[in-house]
């Protein structure tokens, strides 16, 4: 099941809304950096220490963030995500801007991925024993679906912030695709005004990491402070040849 953990503004002004999930551990590890993300994220938020707090409040709104604990189960993950985002509407507390975190061990950067695929091929079973292969996500579904964050402003500010980052066209077919796919199609289905996307991020506790657990901290809180400024994304070429 998932969990949620509110995080009350300091301020009782209308706040900027922003829910972020995480997985639970998979593949035998007894932890899962994404999850101990979301609570470092969460903890920062508690103590007003977030850049997007800041500059949420600059404009007279405090900033509420949340965190949900999601399962490593294909379909499940996204369903339980899409419940709670209805859950939201219906309470008229809907965010503004849903980053999903997910573990891609083995890489060296902060990963902001553009775009989920209608594709499910798993290469090692989910903790629910399921290993489908060449499957779609939803089966009447379009092909892709594309995040809707900020991204390539969020990249240029991790970047200058000397943070190693790049974008990505692809989140894998895994349960982290499924959940990318999944809240986006959600999104884009029920017409709802809110930014969504996916960040994939190295083994932040292995020995010879890459980005430490401090530095994505910085990363997902810069990328929610972009996605929360009006406006498209910015326009500066970043795309790859192969």
């Amino acid at each position: 099941m998932p969990t949620q953990t509110p995080h009350e503004p300091a301020s009782a002004s209308a706040p900027r809304r922003v829910l972020i999930t995480g997985f639970a551990p998979f593949d035998g590890a007894d932890r899962n950096p994404s999850w101990d993300l979301a609570e470092q994220l969460a903890t920062r938020a508690a103590a007003g220490e977030l850049v997007a707090q800041s500059e949420a409040e600059s404009s007279g709104a405090a900033l509420e963030l949340q965190t949900m604990l999601l399962p490593v189960e294909f379909e499940t993950a996204g369903a339980l995500l899409c419940t709670r985002l209805e859950e939201l509407t219906r309470a008229g507390e809907m965010p503004e801007v849903v980053v999903a975190l997910g573990l891609a061990g083995g890489t060296d950067a902060v990963a902001l991925e553009r775009v989920g695929i209608n594709l499910r091929d798993a290469r090692i079973p989910d903790n629910a024993g399921s290993q489908p292969v060449d499957e779609p996500v939803r089966a009447d579904g379009d092909g892709a679906r594309f995040a809707t964050l900020r991204l390539k402003a969020a990249h240029a500010r991790i970047a200058a912030a000397g943070i190693p980052v790049r974008l990505s066209l692809s989140a894998g077919t895994f349960v982290c695709n499924d959940v990318l796919y999944t809240l986006m199609d959600h999104l884009s289905r029920t017409g709802a005004d809110t930014r969504g996307g996916f960040v994939h991020v190295p083994d932040l506790h292995a020995e010879q990491t890459s980005v430490s657990l401090q530095q994505a901290v910085h990363a997902v809180d810069l990328l929610i402070a972009e996605s929360l400024h009006a406006g498209p994304d910015t326009a500066i070429p970043g795309g790859t040849l192969h």
